[in-house]
Formats: structure tokens, C-alpha cells, sequence
């Protein structure tokens, strides 16, 4: 993976090339809008004993089996003169096999390789399809690049050929000049982990610490979103993040962003200096949430990672026992730095803790399968084809309860003088300046580091054996509990869908509202525009209402006319989990406890 010192040597080699014409394999990626097509133009030197071609079978980050190859249309080979080369198509199937006695099974995956016959320089064309998001493109490399099978350690060269009026193409290689449309990488695995962007988008600019930060955004909904809030989002966890981990591991960051018409949500993938994030318009603390997730990304799995996750080998799934660390505890930093740093209050994380809980101790799961092998073992999801989500046992959310439980063990086994934030930097200062990645056991080395020898066994218990995360104990250090309490949810005896085009419609109504209404008006709230804009009204319009309270709620009945309806609020109740004080909690449990919530500054 790339960093500092690699940073540098990819702006070496951009000088050497431009002054020397030193050899690299150059790819122009052309984007036809109106055929919906990218055109890929792939030029080998060298081929004097021909060239081996395929595409990855799968993306780093997301851990699950594709078959990019079906996507390649219209392949054709040539040498630098325009003489047709002969293309060979082999399908090698590779074979594994899970579990035991009966439950052995045996799974298949095709590589296909494309093997050309020889020539002083290749010319590789081919196509594929795409989607143009109201006038504007994205790519993931992965499933876009083709490369060469024995020489993916070589530099690479990316032009982009747009319609002339599409703005500039964004994308985290090192550009080869201001508006050039084209970049540099110093190897395939660079180029591959680099996304673009080219179209009619949406581009906010910042500098941080002396790097170039772009947020781009495309899809319609971009027209709806808060440019200030998300400027503001993005810029405080870069520097949020900066501040915790010391330093910077790029130079330019590229934030690229589908935008959607939805008041809360995301879902994203990480990048080596740069992230895909589908992105609600109304900027909710769960988009904010990923937009942090995917930024903390840059140092773990991108950067500390284990030694299985990088050089790639594209033909197959990786293994590693870690990811339940490089996931979910990436998303537990995510949400502990938020707070932290105070972007969320207190409450806020204390929902993510008992979020996270549910989702894990809502899967019988966790009684069979370690959070290790949730890890180890997510190829053999999906029928063998993987997933990212993790083996029968979610790593995200079991790593995040894991990351809160191995923390306060840390600070409580040492009077809070270390945390689980010493593990992750230590982990950072192994991997740094293109470390090979770690052991696998190197973090429960790290762990008895600073935790003392006693966290040998809470790390065997938690994460190498299936069964009952210990959380309240772990809470319970902090001076804290879990407490089981009624909440009543305020309603207007009905459930509302909301769609840009048709308004907000009634179903299940229980009341005087009937499921062929559609609502105009709550109190003196509009419910009108974007889908966003509609759920964020009623969100406002329920925001103070209390049970039994009346509320004049105006609709369209059917086909007639608009009319008042007086609606009395009523209310669902329900039993839910909530982190509060011990009420006899003890001066050290209290002190970890603050220490763990401590808010920190900015540097």
C-alpha cells in the first residue's frame, strides 16, 4: 500500500517519465454518455513474449466474489501499428473447500485469463457499461482495469477523454498537471484503489495541513444538501482524525459522493486516498457517521492492516482473522471520535453502544462463531462467494462492541493510563511508511503491551471464542450500566411514505387519518419538495408534540379537496436499553468513566 515514502516516489517517477519516457503501462479510459459506455484503451510496452490479462475478481474492502470478467465486452488486441493480435480465453476454476465431515463443502470460482500473442507493444481495447447519473460518471478500478498478470508492480498512467463541456475528472493519483486529466500510480494495486469521478458534479474544495481535499458530488439530490454542513462535516473529522492519529498519510483526498433524497443514512467504501460514500441529503448523524468511518479508513485497513491485505492477489478472497478490528473497530473510533471531539453529545454515543449491542445479541450466532472466525471465515458466506458483512456473525457491529470492551479493560487494568488508543498507534507505527502489515496476533501482543498479561485472556475469551460479549462487566468499569426503561414514541396513528413525486402518503392508519390521505400540512409545517425535505418537516412537526395533545393536520382525501383534520397525538411504547451512572459507582470507576468520555481539542 502506498504511503509517505511511496507518496514520494510516485511524484519522482511523474518527473522521470516526463523527462526520460521512462516505460509504463498507460490506460485511457473514454467516457461515451451517450452509449452509456467507458471505452478502455490499455497500451503494454514490452510484449515481445505476448501479455496475460485479467481483471480482479473482487475489491479490497469488499470481501466478496465477483465475476468482473463477464463484464468486458468487445475485447480486442493490436500492435502499435493497428495489426489484429490473437486473444486466447481460458477459464481456470479454482476449488475450496469449508467444514468438516458432512458439512464439507466445495466451492468453485472462475478466473479467466486473456493471454495475446506477441508483439514490441500491445494495444488492449475494450468496453463496458455504465451509468450516466444525471450527466455524470463514476468508476470503481477493480471492475474497470484490466491488468497484466506478471506485471502489476509496474507504474501506471490514467487518462481520462470526457465530453468537453463535463467539468474536470477527480481522483486520488497524483495528477500530471493542473487540469490535465490525467494521472500516475506507481503500481496497478494504487491505480485500482483509486475511484473517479467525471461529469456535471457538484465540487467543494479545502486545505488541510497543506493537502488538497475535494468533495465531489453527483445525483440530483446534491441540489438539496446543506454545502456549508457538509463542508463542515467532512473538514472536522479530517481534522479530528489528523489530531488523534499525529499525522497525515497523503497528500491530496478526494471525498466522492452519490447523493441521494433521503433525510438520514450512507453507505460507503474505503480507498487508499479516497472513499465512495452514497450520502442522504439531509446529512443525518448516520451519514455523518460513515463520512467519519470511511476517513478513519485511511490509517486502518488502508494503511494498518494485516499482512493478507496487500499486495492483493485478485484471484481470490483474502484471510484474515482481523477484520472484525480493521471494520468494526474502524467504526467504533468513528463514533467515540465524533463524541471526543464533540461533535455528539454524550447520549448520542451511548445509543451507538446499545445500537451495536442489539444488533450483535439479536444473533444467536455470536454462541457458535468467534469474532475471529466471523473474520477469517467470510469467504465462505454467500455459498462460498463472501460478503462484507462477515461469517454468520456481523465483524462490524461485534467488532465495535469488542473495540468498547477491550478499551475499558485497558484503562481500567491501568488506572487509565493506557487505552485502546495506544494499541491503534502502535499497530499505525508497525505498519507505517509501507510496512508489510501485521501478524496476526500482533494486536493481542499490543493488547498485553499495555494492558498487562492479564489481556491475554480477555482477548482468547473475546475474540477467539464464540459467546456473550462481557459488556456490562466492561461497562461496569467505567461506572456504568445497561438499564432496561419504557419510551414512548409521540404519533398521529399512522405511518407516513414520503416520495418526491407523490407527496407523503398515509398507510396504517389507526385514526382519524385514513391510509387515501395525503398530507399537505402538520401544524404549521409545510410537507412538501424533496423526499428529504418532506421527512425533515414531520420531523420538525413532531418534534415537541406530546402524547394526547391535539394537532391540525391538513390533506387531500382521495380526489378531493384539501381539508382540516384534528388529529390527538397518541403514542407507542416500548421497553429499550440505555447506558446510565451507577448510582453507587465507586471514585476509580467514576474516574475511568470520565477519562473514557473526556473530551479532547483540536491541535
Amino acid at each position: 500500500m502506498i504511503t509517505r515514502m511511496r507518496r514520494g516516489l510516485v511524484l519522482l517517477f511523474a518527473l522521470v517519465c516526463s523527462t526520460f519516457g521512462a516505460t509504463e503501462i498507460r490506460y485511457t479510459v473514454t467516457v461515451d454518455p451517450e452509449a452509456s459506455l467507458l471505452r478502455v484503451r490499455m497500451e503494454l510496452p514490452d510484449t515481445e513474449k505476448g501479455a496475460k490479462l485479467r481483471i480482479p475478481n473482487w475489491a479490497p474492502g469488499s470481501y466478496r466474489l465477483v465475476d468482473n470478467f463477464n463484464l468486458v465486452k468487445n475485447l480486442r488486441a493490436a500492435d502499435a501499428q493497428g495489426k489484429e493480435l490473437a486473444i486466447k480465453t481460458e477459464d481456470t476454476k479454482l476449488t475450496k473447500a469449508y467444514g468438516d465431515g458432512a458439512d464439507r463443502k466445495t466451492v468453485e470460482n472462475t478466473v479467466r485469463t486473456w493471454t495475446v500473442d506477441p508483439a514490441p507493444t500491445t494495444i488492449i481495447t475494450y468496453e463496458l457499461s455504465t451509468v450516466v447519473n444525471f450527466d455524470a460518471v463514476h468508476w470503481s478500478g477493480p471492475s474497470t482495469y484490466l491488468y497484466e498478470v506478471d506485471r502489476i508492480n509496474e507504474a501506471c498512467r490514467l487518462e481520462i477523454a470526457a465530453p468537453e463541456h463535463w467539468r474536470g475528472a477527480y481522483c486520488g493519483l497524483v495528477e500530471t498537471g493542473p487540469g490535465t486529466k490525467e494521472f500516475v500510480a506507481p503500481d496497478y494495486d494504487v491505480l485500482a484503489d483509486n475511484p473517479v469521478s467525471v461529469g456535471a458534479l457538484s465540487v467543494i474544495t479545502y486545505t488541510e495541513r497543506g493537502a488538497k481535499h475535494e468533495i465531489v458530488m453527483r445525483g440530483q439530490p446534491y441540489r438539496e444538501i446543506d454545502r456549508d454542513a457538509l463542508l463542515e462535516a467532512c473538514r472536522f473529522v479530517t481534522r479530528s482524525q489528523i489530531d488523534f492519529f499525529g499525522n497525515m498519510p497523503y497528500k491530496k483526498y478526494v471525498w466522492h459522493f452519490n447523493v441521494t433524497d433521503n433525510l438520514d443514512g450512507a453507505g460507503g467504501l474505503e480507498h487508499l486516498s479516497s472513499t465512495q460514500i452514497t450520502l442522504a441529503s439531509g446529512l443525518g448523524i448516520r451519514a455523518v457517521s460513515v463520512i467519519a468511518h470511511e476517513f478513519y479508513h485511511l490509517w486502518n485497513v488502508k494503511r494498518i492492516r494485516s499482512k493478507a491485505l496487500g499486495p492483493f492477489d485478485y484471484t481470490k478472497l483474502p484471510e484474515t482473522g482481523a477484520l472484525w478490528w480493521l471494520e468494526g473497530v474502524t467504526d467504533y473510533y468513528a463514533h467515540y471520535l465524533l463524541h471526543v471531539y464533540g461533535w455528539v453529545d454524550r447520549d448520542q454515543l451511548y445509543k451507538d453502544v446499545v445500537d451495536n449491542l442489539n444488533t450483535v445479541r439479536r444473533n444467536p450466532a455470536r454462541l457458535e462463531i468467534s469474532p475471529y472466525d466471523a473474520s477469517f471465515r467470510v469467504g465462505e458466506a454467500s455459498n462460498g462467494r463472501g460478503n462484507s458483512g462477515g461469517y454468520r456473525v456481523n465483524y462490524y457491529s461485534m467488532g465495535w462492541i469488542c473495540g468498547l470492551v477491550l478499551d475499558l479493560e485497558v484503562r481500567a487494568r491501568t488506572a487509565g493510563k493506557h487505552s485502546l488508543d495506544d494499541v491503534t498507534k502502535a499497530l499505525w507505527e508497525i505498519c507505517d511508511d509501507d510496512g508489510p502489515g501485521f501478524e496476526e496476533d500482533e494486536i493481542r501482543r499490543q493488547l498485553i503491551k499495555f494492558g498487562g498479561n492479564g489481556m491475554a485472556e480477555v482477548y482468547d475469551n473475546l475474540i477467539m471464542k464464540p459467546g456473550e460479549v462481557p459488556v456490562e462487566a466492561a461497562l461496569a468499569k467505567a461506572g456504568l450500566k445497561l438499564e432496561e426503561v419504557e419510551v414512548t414514541t409521540p404519533n398521529l396513528g399512522a405511518t407516513f411514505v414520503s416520495d418526491p413525486t407523490r407527496g407523503t402518503n398515509v398507510t396504517r392508519a389507526t385514526g382519524a387519518l385514513q391510509n387515501v390521505d395525503k398530507i399537505l400540512k402538520i401544524g404549521t409545517e409545510a410537507v412538501e419538495g424533496s423526499r428529504m425535505k418532506q421527512q425533515a418537516a414531520i420531523q420538525r412537526a413532531m418534534k415537541d408534540l406530546k402524547v394526547g395533545d391535539k394537532v391540525i393536520v391538513q390533506v387531500v382525501r382521495g380526489t378531493g379537496n384539501p381539508m382540516d383534520i384534528e388529529v390527538t397525538v397518541t403514542g407507542t411504547t416500548a421497553k429499550v436499553l440505555k447506558v446510565v451512572a451507577l448510582p453507587d459507582a465507586t471514585p476509580e470507576q467514576k474516574r475511568i468513566g470520565e477519562g473514557w468520555l473526556a473530551r479532547r481539542a483540536i491541535r
